[in-house]
């Protein structure tokens, strides 16, 4: 069943790449075009428990979010407080994902992205992801986050801080797809992975095969606690066969 996830990630992977053949120096609509594929591509692919679309979310407090550009929640339980096509108002608990599209990449733009996901903190406990399509490697990433200018006399990640990050970070081309995670180095670290697998015809494509896994994982989850509360339940991974080729790391603390 590999070859099933050769196919959807090519599938995803030949939608991106149109993009950049037809559209190719008017960034706001090449972002607008990438949140558009995404947001098709998860609808077609996830389970129908869950609605994939953009627009905001509503805390405890009746506090609004700044606007998402892919919400992930839980449309089975829970119908949006207001929607106009496929732009929702959404409660907190009802969000298992949020993904921040990118249409490129700088420090500035990245910097706001971990300002934007400090504030997601505030709207439940959802898993956060930031998607770049047009990435730089992994070390400028890691640059980056080095570089970001905490508040106050502190200017390092710790257990606190780490919290503000995006939970999973993909690129493509560069390509990677980082998850937080214990990095192993002469001294045990917190900081990012990101993991590539033998027999695929490029990074691009192991990235977006992780991205996936990842989403489809989450909502996994949701429904075996919340609706078939079965251990016996196969999760989408298991059909996965790839070997391990090699991984990255971005080192941010030490623990």
């Amino acid at each position: 069943m590999s070859n099933y996830f050769d196919f959807i990630s090519q599938e995803l992977l030949g939608k991106l790449r149109q993009v950049k053949v037809y559209i190719k120096k008017h960034n706001p609509t090449i972002g607008l075009l990438t949140e558009e594929i995404l947001r098709d591509f998860l609808r077609k692919h996830l389970p129908k428990v869950v609605s994939v679309e953009q627009g905001f979310i509503i805390g405890n407090n009746n506090e609004m979010s700044r606007q998402c550009d892919i919400i992930i929640y839980d449309s089975q339980a829970y119908a949006p407080f207001y929607r106009i096509n496929d732009v929702v108002v959404v409660p907190a608990e009802s969000v298992l994902a949020v993904i921040e599209v990118k249409t490129s990449i700088t420090k500035k733009i990245f910097h706001d992205a971990i300002n934007y996901f400090f504030e997601l903190r505030n709207f439940g406990s959802a898993r956060t992801y930031l998607f770049i399509f047009n990435s730089l490697n992994i070390r400028k990433i890691g640059d980056f986050l080095n570089s970001y200018k905490h508040p106050g006399d502190y200017h390092e990640f710790d257990w606190d801080t780490f919290q503000w990050l995006p939970d999973e970070i993909t690129g493509v081309n560069s390509s990677f797809h980082l998850k937080k995670d214990m990095v192993i180095d002469d001294r045990d670290m917190m900081g990012y992975t990101s993991i590539y697998y033998e027999g695929l015809d490029g990074d691009e494509i192991s990235a977006l095969e992780n991205f996936f896994l990842s989403i489809y994982g989450v909502v996994e989850n949701h429904i075996k606690t919340n609706y078939f509360r079965s251990e016996n339940m196969k999760k989408r991974e298991d059909y996965n066969k790839r070997k391990l080729h090699s991984i990255l790391a971005i080192p941010l603390f030490h623990m």
